[in-house]
């Protein structure tokens, strides 16, 4: 096992390693911990991040704060306020908008340079998961009791067209070669296959899928990657037919999961305090090749690969009386 440190010692993860405890198993723990940010003040769950590539600046939706918290160069720069518990944040670079959805089902459009507030679109309820669009340059939201709507981010308004689901759309992620959006519905059950071109729902059964909140795509293998948050649960699908091809034990309570495509690696990471790391073998078969120690509450995450990094940002809330924090460890080979 390894032992590694954040900022002088204050802060431990151990690794354990699959294939036992020897030095090249060691260099080859895929998760290190470099950093950490502190972030007083701001208590409660944390939800989900949104990245800003032109200044650098990680948006971090504190949901029970009420909150946006910006950071830059590992450190607090601003605090957006006056929000209702901020799920999700989209920074839409080629309009320079910052986007953020909340429970109260508001949807808030921000300068991108200054945070100012530009416009406010109300849905009613339950405002979650975002998406942008680059080709058709259009923002998606996920919201309510089941649809997914479509907004214009240089106009900032709502369009009239939007995807029935019949259940409250969780993670979704879209298909670059081709119409389809993809989208975990647990209390149905099922993944949903939305056509943007036709505007037809197909849904998926997966059986057991009944708390899957993150969703990731390896298109090129067309594969699928769906987790519970109970129990600790991966499958993996076959985007063509919706087939099963394989499942797996993972940790506990993942709000968020990412492919890394160079590596054929899946990271997970759950609310009991771990990333799941799954190494894909060939596009049928998978290894939960480690366990990566986080901290209790961390569950949402951003994989960001930059100019000069490239690791896994975990938020962790309410590490101790005067605040919570974000975990950054870095991606190796």
């Amino acid at each position: 096992m390894l032992l590694l440190g954040f900022l002088g010692g204050t802060w431990y993860a151990k690794t354990e390693s699959p294939q036992g405890d020897s030095s090249a198993d060691k260099r080859r723990t895929p998760l290190v911990p470099r950093s950490r940010i502190v972030l007083p003040g701001v208590l409660g769950r944390i939800d989900h991040f949104g990245y800003d590539g032109r200044r650098g600046n990680l948006f971090v939706a504190a949901l029970g704060n009420n909150t946006v918290e910006v950071v830059n160069n590992l450190r607090r720069i601003h605090t957006i306020v006056g929000l209702d518990h901020p799920q999700a944040v989209l920074h839409v670079q080629e309009f320079d908008r910052l986007v953020v959805s909340d429970r109260a089902g508001k949807l808030r459009f921000y300068d991108g340079k200054s945070f100012a507030l530009l416009k406010t679109v109300d849905f009613g309820a339950d405002a979650d998961n975002l998406r942008y669009e680059p080709r058709e340059k259009r923002v998606y939201l996920g919201y309510g009791s089941g649809a997914i709507a479509i907004l214009d981010p240089a106009t900032m308004e709502r369009l009239p067209r939007e995807f029935q689901l019949g259940s409250h759309p969780e993670s979704f992620q879209f298909e670059n070669g081709g119409p389809r959006i993809f989208v975990n519905l647990p209390n149905q059950e099922s993944i949903g296959v939305v056509d943007r071109t036709t505007g037809t729902v197909t849904k998926w059964k997966i059986a057991g899928a009944t708390t899957n909140h993150a969703l990731a795509f390896d298109e090129a293998s067309h594969r699928l990657f769906s987790a519970a948050l109970q129990p600790g649960k991966l499958w993996v699908v076959d985007s063509d037919s919706g087939r099963v091809v394989a499942t797996l034990r993972i940790v506990l309570g993942v709000d968020d999961i990412w492919f890394d495509a160079s590596r054929k690696r899946i990271l997970a990471s759950g609310h009991a305090g771990a990333v799941s790391v799954i190494q894909q073998r060939d596009p049928d078969r998978y290894e939960l090749v480690a366990e990566v120690p986080t901290a209790t509450g961390g569950g949402t995450s951003l994989y960001l690969k930059t100019r000069t990094s490239e690791g896994l940002y975990v938020a962790v809330p309410n590490t101790s009386q005067s605040g919570s924090e974000i975990l950054f460890f870095a991606v190796q080979e």
